[in-house]
């Protein structure tokens, strides 16, 4: 990434030192107010006050990175507990949820794609199929970038997809309208390539539960508070959210990034016509994923059938992983498809803020809090539910651009979740655009980690990023809500 400006640098760690004070006095003043002594009416007791105030707390923090992310994860393991507002039992319970468990085995089957080599057969197949004519290598990294960050993490396929994008940049920059790489169509086609990587990858994240870590943060919420949400259900809503994302990202490329008079050279054609052959670990890897969204798919309809069986989405997740960590990657070796070692690449900070927003959005819905914040917005009932979805999906959508997404998620599906009733709406629908919302952030280049390592490589212009981007955090407005009205 571009380092940023020392400036902008000194201004960020100002911001963090103000907010790493603003966090607790916030939330101290929130408590006082909302304790039963305190000048609000709304009913809470102690404890809920002492909820209300550690969710300011952790929404600064959040929101400010003053701290780490899974550091501000951890307050509730302190802070409730001491000020007696729950048991270290219930405080804890939630850092073992099985959507944790969900994400580590889907982020232990990335790995293995990722080490050995099957994206890269996979994109040589898709643009295999498509065509090797500049829009088309276009559509196929994006569909490639998308379809693998459905079930990889975002950041992960972004890393391994721009290697290969910067060989199809290479390859196709060599000619042009005046045979020059610095032409405007070759200019166009590496922008285009780019951020199809960036683009598809945060696309990805939100068509399956296990895509992006917002995700399972709302689907847990909606099966603890009555709802369903099972990896098939969330495809059901993911999924039409990435195509109709998709198309929305190609008709922008094909207006902004027009390659109309760039031809492909014989070396991509060469390139793209090679043979290429997977190892004995990539073709098992592919069969243990295979059978582990087979496991996914099915799980609800084997559960129908045996209603005694444990059979939950972590738990399948886990024993793919531990499959791959078994199994050696080829005859006659001791080395597993995915070593040990390599669990030093999870995103264990991540699964730690899983926890802390899980227990805050326990702790709110056991002590009151989720029910003040329906009551105090009863008034707003009277709203067109499209309208108000529209209004969340565009406070998270741009929150999202500066803010962790994870964070952000944690901090408003509870919220947002709580709100419902009183305007009249299923939760489960203002939970998913909420979630669908913070992750869906294309502008600028913190707003995701793919955004900010394609910027890193110099060749895609702030401007262009942030131009593409505001188009396309209009669609997702528009895409949400639609989805979200009709769909559910």
């Amino acid at each position: 990434m571009q380092n940023l400006s020392e400036s902008d640098g000194d201004k960020r760690n100002l911001l963090q030192r103000v907010a790493l004070w603003f966090g607790p006095f916030v939330g101290v003043l929130l408590w006082i107010y909302f304790r039963p002594t305190g000048g609000a009416t709304t009913g809470l007791s102690s404890s809920g006050a002492v909820v209300i105030g550690l969710l300011g707390w952790m929404a600064i923090w959040w929101a400010m990175q003053a701290v780490d992310l899974a550091v501000t994860g951890l307050l509730p393991v302190i802070l409730l507990p001491l000020l007696t507002a729950s048991t270290a039992d219930q405080v804890l319970s939630p850092y073992a949820n099985d959507v944790i468990f969900l994400f580590a085995g889907g982020c232990v089957i990335g790995i293995a794609l990722e080490r050995h080599g099957v994206a890269r057969k996979f994109l040589m197949l898709v643009i295999g199929c498509v065509g090797h004519e500049p829009r088309r290598v276009v559509i196929a990294f994006l569909l490639v970038s998308a379809a693998i960050s459905a079930w990889v993490s975002n950041t992960a396929t972004a890393a391994m997809m721009l290697p290969l994008a910067s060989a199809a940049v290479a390859m196709y920059a060599v000619t042009g309208a005046t045979s020059n790489p610095l032409s405007q169509p070759a200019k166009n086609f590496q922008r285009a390539v780019l951020l199809a990587v960036a683009y598809g990858a945060t696309i990805g994240g939100v068509m399956t539960v296990l895509g992006s870590p917002p995700n399972p943060i709302g689907a847990e919420w909606i099966n603890s508070n009555g709802g369903r949400m099972d990896f098939l259900r969330w495809a059901s809503i993911g999924f039409p959210v990435g195509v109709l994302m998709m198309g929305c990202a190609l008709l922008i490329f094909w207006f902004v990034f027009p390659l109309r008079e760039l031809k492909t050279p014989h070396e991509a054609i060469v390139a793209i016509s090679a043979p290429t052959s997977l190892t004995r670990a990539g073709k098992v890897t592919i069969i243990v994923f295979a059978l582990t969204v087979i496991a996914w798919v099915s799980a609800p309809f084997v559960k129908a059938l045996v209603p005694d069986l444990i059979l939950k989405d972590g738990l399948i997740a886990i024993v793919a992983a531990v499959v791959l960590f078994i199994l050696p990657a080829a005859h006659g070796r001791t080395e597993s498809i995915v070593p040990w070692s390599q669990t030093e690449r999870l995103p264990w900070g991540v699964f730690v803020l899983f926890g802390g927003g899980l227990s805050l959005a326990e702790a709110m819905q056991r002590m009151g809090v989720s029910q003040m914040i329906a009551q105090s917005v009863t008034g707003l009932g009277g709203i067109p539910e499209p309208l108000i979805i529209a209004g969340i999906a565009t406070v998270l959508i741009f929150a999202s651009e500066i803010a962790s997404n994870t964070a952000l998620a944690a901090t408003a599906v509870p919220i947002v979740g709580a709100m419902a009733p009183g305007l009249g709406i299923a939760p489960e629908k203002l939970v998913m655009t909420a979630v669908l919302g913070a992750s869906l952030a294309f502008m600028l280049p913190v707003g995701t980690p793919p955004n900010a390592l394609i910027y890193s490589t110099g060749l895609v212009p702030v401007r262009e990023m942030m131009r593409v981007g505001f188009l396309l955090n209009l669609c997702a407005i528009v895409v949400i809500t639609l989805v979200c009205t009709l769909l559910m």
